[in-house]
C-alpha cells in the first residue's frame, strides 16, 4: 500500500484515537462527579469511547480480510507498532456495541433481571450475584472495569484503562506518522 493511500487510514485512526481519548476523559469526569455518577451520561461517554475503540479495531483487525484489507491491516499495524497482544484487537468491546440490539432481542419476553448500573467496587458486584442476571452494562468504578454480555450471553469484563492507554498511543502514533511521513500536508484532528 502506498503512503498516500495509507494516509487516508492514518487520518481515521488518528481521529478515532483522539475521540476515544476525549470519551474516556468525559467518562472519568462524569464518574468523579457525585451529581453525574449515576446518570445516563456515564453510558453516553462509555459508549462513545467503545465505539471509537471499535473503529480503530476495525482498521487494525478487519473481519474477513480480502487483499486490500490485509494490506491495510499489515501496513497500519507495522507502522503503528501494533502487536497481537494489543488491547485494541480483542473483539468483545467491539461486538458489544455493534450487536447490542441482538442481545436486547434475546431479553424480550424473558423475566430476567437486566442490569445497567455503576458500582463502587468488586465487592458490590459480587453482592448483587450478577452471574445470575442479564447484564446490559455494569461499570465497576474501582479499576474502571466494564462488564457486559457476549452474544452467547456469557459475561465478559474489560479493563478500560489499558484500552485507553493503547488507543491514545495508537492515535498519537498515527498523527505522528501523518506529520512526518505522509506525502500530503494533512491537517489532523488535533
Amino acid at each position: 500500500m502506498k503512503d498516500h493511500e495509507l494516509t487516508w487510514y492514518m487520518a481515521e485512526v488518528s481521529m478515532h484515537g483522539l475521540c476515544a481519548e476525549m470519551g474516556f476523559q468525559h467518562l472519568t469526569d462524569t464518574l468523579d462527579n457525585p451529581a453525574t455518577r449515576h446518570t445516563r451520561s456515564v453510558w453516553f461517554h462509555l459508549s462513545s469511547f467503545l465505539l471509537h475503540a471499535a473503529m480503530v479495531s476495525k482498521y487494525l483487525d478487519p473481519v474477513s480480510p480480502n487483499k486490500v484489507k490485509k494490506e491495510r491491516m499489515t501496513g497500519l499495524r507495522s507502522r503503528l507498532n501494533v502487536t497481537e497482544q494489543s488491547n485494541v484487537l480483542p473483539r468483545d468491546a467491539r461486538n458489544n456495541v455493534e450487536h447490542l440490539d441482538e442481545r436486547i432481542d434475546n431479553w424480550i419476553g424473558s423475566d430476567a433481571t437486566i442490569l445497567e448500573i455503576v458500582l463502587d467496587n468488586r465487592a458490590a458486584y459480587e453482592h448483587l450475584s450478577i452471574s445470575e442476571k442479564r447484564v446490559k452494562r455494569v461499570l465497576i468504578q474501582e479499576g474502571l472495569i466494564f462488564v457486559s454480555e457476549k452474544e452467547d450471553q456469557s459475561k465478559f469484563e474489560l479493563e478500560l484503562t489499558p484500552l485507553y492507554v493503547e488507543l491514545k498511543r495508537i492515535g498519537e502514533a498515527a498523527q505522528h506518522w501523518i506529520d512526518r511521513d505522509s506525502p500530503y500536508h494533512y491537517v489532523g484532528p488535533n
